[in-house]
């Protein structure tokens, strides 16, 4: 099953589009206030978002370039692997330059799903509030 792989640049710093990521007010900022969001930045840390429906471990945290974790679906059935998402941030002037990957997929619905709501509720939202905050 592919691979999601998104590319964007963001008119923003990289060390803001790291706290758009990680810090829970800043993700706040673009996501909405009255979402459960909880991070515990530290590899083997525990995360959740959208109000609890995903969820995960943070498998990699190298600030502000590389971030890991496994992503869960509150709604997937207990016995699918959790999937893999992975960024790469690099700095390119007073922009940075932002490749996401999300993997492992435990069906072509959920892959396919999740290509399209990656841009919808995560990078576009993001994104817009990181640009209009520079």
């Amino acid at each position: 099953m592919l691979d999601i792989e998104k590319n964007t640049r963001i008119a923003a710093p990289i060390d803001e589009v790291w706290a758009a990521l990680t810090d829970p007010t800043s993700i706040r900022g673009w996501m909405g206030e009255d979402d459960i969001i909880a991070v515990e930045l530290r590899v083997g840390g525990h995360y959740q978002l959208f109000g609890g429906e995903t969820s995960g471990v943070f498998t990699q945290i190298e600030k502000p370039n590389k971030l890991a974790y496994t992503w869960r679906q509150s709604e997937w059935h207990k016995d699918w692997p959790d999937s893999l998402v992975s960024w790469e941030l690099t700095p390119v002037g007073q922009e940075t330059q932002v490749l996401l990957t999300h993997s492992q997929f435990p069906n072509s619905a959920e892959r396919d799903g999740h290509d399209e709501g990656w841009d919808i509720y995560f990078l576009d939202p993001m994104k817009k509030w990181l640009e209009s905050n520079t």
